[in-house]
């Protein structure tokens, strides 16, 4: 599997050091082996794993100087694509956020393995939201949590102002950002820009660039769940 993650990252543009791409190895054999007792991705096939997560999570930097960036994912997961953006910038400030326990677990459990240094959290973006890290993040990142309205609110928030959050989305990026209009609105965001690609096997997806332009209301996140009920 080493040989062809490295040949596969080279062939789009990544250059990993042998550390790097061990690691990432390592990780698909964590994520193989807990895959067996909770669901954490129905993606488990090595060229799923390479092409799917790996290159995927792996986009934003095309994009973004990351190195020595303080980077927020909110809702990873399975780690995605907070890990593999560390494993191949170390310099990367990370911060995981999960809501649930068991993923966290893992994620704590891969941080160990790997000798990854980040700050994992257990706790829903909306509370974080009202609470200490309010406004503090320079960046964030999501991928496949939820519509982009909903992402706002959970995003926006925990920005700092002039920060921005990259939104990782499927191949409606721009339909989505139209439709989160209000929400930006009210949240204090605006797209800067939706930038689309596709994965080596053909898959189309969309990278949405959000700005925080304004301070976000005190009366937002609304409480844990409105979210995702009421969207913006």
């Amino acid at each position: 599997m080493r040989t062809e993650l490295e040949q596969i990252l080279a062939d789009n543009g990544f250059s990993c050091s042998g550390l790097s791409l061990d690691k990432l190895c390592q990780y698909y054999q964590l994520l193989a082996e807990w895959n067996q007792k909770m669901n954490l991705t129905a993606l488990i096939e090595p060229r799923d794993f390479i092409y799917k997560h790996i290159c995927d999570s792996l986009f934003p930097a095309k994009l973004f100087s990351l190195s020595a960036s303080s980077l927020l994912d909110i809702g990873t997961g399975a780690g995605f694509p907070g890990l593999p953006l560390k494993i191949v910038f170390p310099d990367i400030k990370l911060t995981l956020l999960e809501a649930s326990a068991k993923k966290v677990a893992f994620l704590r459990h891969c941080c160990q393995e790997l000798a990854v240094e980040a700050d994992v959290l257990w706790e829903r973006a909306e509370n974080l939201g009202q609470g200490h890290k309010r406004q503090s993040f320079p960046l964030a990142v999501t991928r496949a949590v939820a519509s982009l309205s909903v992402v706002c609110e959970y995003c926006l928030p925990l920005l700092a102002l002039g920060g921005c959050c990259l939104a990782m989305k499927g191949p409606g990026g721009a339909e989505e950002a139209e439709a989160a209009g209000n929400a930006l609105r009210l949240l204090g965001g605006r797209v800067r820009q939706v930038h689309f690609y596709r994965l080596p096997p053909g898959d189309q997806r969309s990278l949405i660039v959000i700005e925080k332009i304004a301070a976000t209301p005190p009366a937002y996140p609304r409480r844990p769940g409105i979210p995702a009920k009421k969207p913006l």
